[in-house]
């Protein structure tokens, strides 16, 4: 696999299954509105993912991501709004009536039956040796087989999630929900985890909804991102749309890093714009701003656009080195600006390098094309 490739283009859709045999269909929620005790959840919530897709609900703890899986699931019926799946209006229709399969962040495996017996939960319409063909079938695509006779308490974590993801798949659901799947597995164990998840999915054609603070995690797996605030969809699209062109400061902050500089419009031209920082110091983008001069704003850029210069530049402004840490192929560096405001900063590491000591002064520009700007708040 090339480490470069996020998880989800790392696995050919040519190892799919035939079309025919493909399990999802389509979800649309729109308008969704709920409240618990009067409190609003989630409030007008709508977006769309295609049959076959995967997309990744995530957001701080609060923000309304997992009552929206309840309410997907039949778990809870929403105050106002449409929940469609294929071409059926599932809004207010039982749980066990769906076709939904869910995975639970403890997997809520039964800890007094076998693997077998729990994947075979699923499976009551069926008996004897049709129903053990069918485990037998479910064992071999988590590559499970071998442990079909011990119990949970006997398997690690990553083999306990297997189980809960073979028993989900069990009724052949059209649309799988997972809630926090990797949240209790290792660094290691998690990537390894989710590979085996998109394998699955790819196989199975099945529509995947999971639930996740983890933005890393999210872009790695999802074709389609969901980022929710306060019980709003703040941004829906590709994981490369969110990071390339977040429409809100919440989500330029929230998926990837971003340093956040308050400013206010210097001067505002046809084709430029003149920035003036909290420092003092003054930056000159190469377009419009579509500010009003005067205006407060922020200034919000990834750590991969700032450039270091160990001495005075043209343009460059001084920053107090407080700590650089190595990461693989990259030195990441936290600075402090002449206000105290935090930056951070990448670059590529050379082989062999010497760590940068932390208390000196270095100097930063900006590729100002990448920065992105928003009213203050």
């Amino acid at each position: 696999m090339d480490a470069t490739l996020p998880l989800r283009d790392a696995i050919s859709p040519a190892e799919a299954s035939p079309a025919s045999a493909r399990l999802g269909e389509a979800l649309s929620v729109a308008g969704i509105v709920h409240a618990y005790s009067g409190a609003p959840a989630v409030d007008d919530v709508s977006f769309d993912v295609p049959a076959g897709g995967v997309a990744a609900i995530l957001g701080p703890s609060g923000c309304g991501k997992s009552t929206m899986l309840r309410i997907i699931s039949g778990l809870v019926t929403p105050t106002a709004g449409v929940v469609r799946l294929g071409a059926r209006d599932v809004t207010r229709m039982p749980a066990r009536e769906r076709r939904v399969g869910m995975v639970f962040q403890n997997y809520a495996l039964f800890p007094h039956m076998t693997v077998r017996e729990n994947v075979g939960y699923g499976l009551s319409g069926l008996k004897g040796a049709e129903k053990r063909a069918e485990v037998d079938k479910l064992l071999a695509l988590v590559r499970l087989e071998k442990f079909a006779d011990r119990l949970p308490r006997q398997m690690s974590g990553g083999q306990q999630q297997r189980v809960a993801v073979a028993r989900a798949l069990a009724p052949r659901p059209t649309l799988l929900l997972l809630d926090e799947p990797f949240a209790a597995l290792d660094r290691a164990l998690r990537a390894d985890m989710q590979f085996e998840f998109l394998r699955l999915q790819r196989e199975l054609g099945i529509t995947t909804i999971l639930v996740t603070h983890d933005q890393e995690e999210a872009q790695a797996v999802a074709d389609r991102l969901i980022v929710m605030n306060a019980g709003k969809v703040e941004q829906a699209g590709s994981p490369s749309e969110l990071y390339d062109r977040p429409r809100t400061l919440f989500v330029n902050t929230f998926v990837g890093q971003a340093s956040v500089i308050k400013a206010s419009v210097a001067a505002e031209s046809e084709t430029a714009s003149t920035l003036r920082l909290s420092t003092g110091d003054e930056i000159h983008l190469p377009r419009r701003s579509g500010f009003m001069r005067g205006t407060n704003v922020v200034i919000a850029v990834r750590p991969e656009h700032v450039v270091l210069h160990e001495k005075p530049a043209p343009g460059a402004i001084p920053a107090r080195r407080m700590m650089a840490v190595p990461q693989g192929p990259l030195r990441l560096h936290d600075l402090l600006l002449a206000d105290g405001t935090p930056l951070k900063a990448a670059e590529r590491r050379a082989p062999g390098a010497s760590d940068a000591p932390p208390g000196g002064t270095v100097h930063v520009t900006f590729e100002l094309d990448h920065c992105r700007l928003y009213p203050s708040s």
